[in-house]
C-alpha cells in the first residue's frame, strides 16, 4: 500500500505522542496538554473573551469552559465582567499562573526539542510550513473553522475560496 495513504495517521500519531510526552513533563504541575495550551495562550492575550480564547486555541467552546473551570479552581485563571459587553467575561491569569509560566514554557521547549531531534533548521521550517498548510487546507473544508484559522494563523493565510463566502 502507498505510504502516503498513511500520512494522515502519522499526523495524528505525532500529535498524540507529542501531547503524551508533554503531559509526562507537566505531570507535577497537574496540568494536561489542553489546559497548558489555554493558559499559555491566555497569558499572551489577557482580557480576551472566552469565545476569542476558543478561536485562538482551536479548543471548542464547551471544552474550553471545562478547562477554564479547572484553571480557575486551581487558582491560575479568573473570569471578570467584560468592560464593553456585560454578557461576556474577560479572562486573565493570576499571579500564581505568572510564576508557573517560565516552567511551562520550558516544558514546551523541551518537548518540542525532543520531537525535532535529527531535523535540521531547514527541515524544521519546512515541517512548520507544511503543517500550517495542512491546517489551512482542512480548515477551509469546515466553515466553522475559518474564523479560528484566521485568528490563529493570521489574515495572510486566509484561504482563497472560489465558491463560498468566508
Amino acid at each position: 500500500m502507498d505510504r502516503l495513504a498513511f500520512s494522515g495517521f502519522y499526523l495524528s500519531e505525532a500529535g498524540q505522542l507529542y501531547a503524551r510526552r508533554f503531559e509526562e513533563r507537566s505531570r507535577n504541575l497537574a496540568l494536561d496538554f489542553s489546559q497548558s495550551r489555554a493558559l499559555l495562550v491566555l497569558a499572551e492575550n489577557e482580557g480576551v473573551t472566552q469565545q476569542r480564547l476558543s478561536e485562538l486555541t482551536a479548543i471548542a467552546s464547551p471544552w474550553l469552559v471545562r478547562i477554564l473551570d479547572r484553571l480557575e479552581g486551581m487558582g491560575l485563571a479568573r473570569r471578570r465582567p467584560h468592560v464593553v459587553d456585560r454578557r461576556a467575561r474577560s479572562l486573565a491569569i493570576t499571579e500564581d499562573a505568572r510564576e508557573l509560566l517560565p516552567l511551562l514554557r520550558t516544558i514546551v521547549d523541551e518537548s518540542l526539542r525532543e520531537a525535532l531531534i535529527g531535523l535540521s533548521a531547514r527541515e524544521t521550517a519546512t515541517l512548520a510550513k507544511a503543517l500550517r498548510r495542512v491546517i489551512t487546507n482542512l480548515s477551509t473544508l469546515d466553515p466553522l473553522m475559518t474564523p479560528r484559522l484566521l485568528a490563529f494563523h493570521g489574515e495572510e493565510n486566509k484561504p482563497q475560496l472560489l465558491d463560498r463566502q468566508v
